[in-house]
């Protein structure tokens, strides 16, 4: 199928359910003269991405295929979307050998999926914390800053210790405030360990 093909199938009216129904009755489609509008597209992103994934059994085959084409990654939901792509469980060693290289990217979404990969139920584990916590470095790149909160966040809730890591690391005040202001909203995080940081944040962080 073309890309004319598929713009007069969607007419530029779509819902993710219907992107995805779309790619049930397409999952066999050759999607690679695809790539060149998948940038910027939510619409080809999934579609390029989703079809091409599934074709791939383990994930170290889908985040090879992943890591060719991270410079296709153009937006927070671009590097967010991807573990619904991949299959559970998530291999540990494997997502972490990647987020090292991907952290050192001048790029700001390989960066940002460097954080975001662990947003599963590898975040659940806490013997994978103190690594996952190795990776944490300051960046003035806001969508970079945000998926350091959203994980720190994320390890909180599994990991009341992740609160002492909040106040004493050397992150920036800007990604300690953001982390706090995720702690707010979560409701799986304690009365108590959110009311430490808030009392944190106003002594701390004015």
């Amino acid at each position: 199928m073309t890309k004319l093909e598929i713009d007069n199938y969607f007419n530029f009216d779509y819902k993710a359910k219907d992107i995805d129904l779309f790619i049930k009755n397409n999952k066999n489609m050759d999607v690679s003269n695809l790539r060149e509008y998948v940038y910027g597209s939510y619409l080809y992103f999934r579609i390029y991405f989703k079809i091409s994934l599934s074709k791939y059994k383990t994930n170290k085959e889908k985040l090879d295929f992943v890591e060719k084409n991270l410079d296709l990654f153009s937006d927070w939901w671009s590097t967010d979307m991807i573990n619904q792509f991949l299959k559970k469980p998530f291999d540990f060693e494997d997502t972490f050998s990647r987020a090292k290289r991907y952290v050192k990217s001048n790029k700001e979404f390989t960066k940002r999926f460097a954080y975001v990969m662990f947003i599963s139920e590898l975040a659940k584990n806490k013997n994978n914390h103190d690594k996952i916590l190795s990776l944490m470095e300051n960046d003035d790149r806001y969508y970079v800053k945000m998926a350091i909160a959203w994980l720190l966040c994320e390890l909180l809730a599994y990991n009341d210790e992740i609160a002492k890591f909040i106040k004493e690391s050397n992150l920036s005040i800007d990604i300690k405030r953001m982390t706090i202001n995720k702690v707010r909203d979560s409701f799986k995080i304690k009365d108590e360990i959110k009311q430490d940081l808030f009392n944190y944040r106003k002594d701390n962080l004015q």
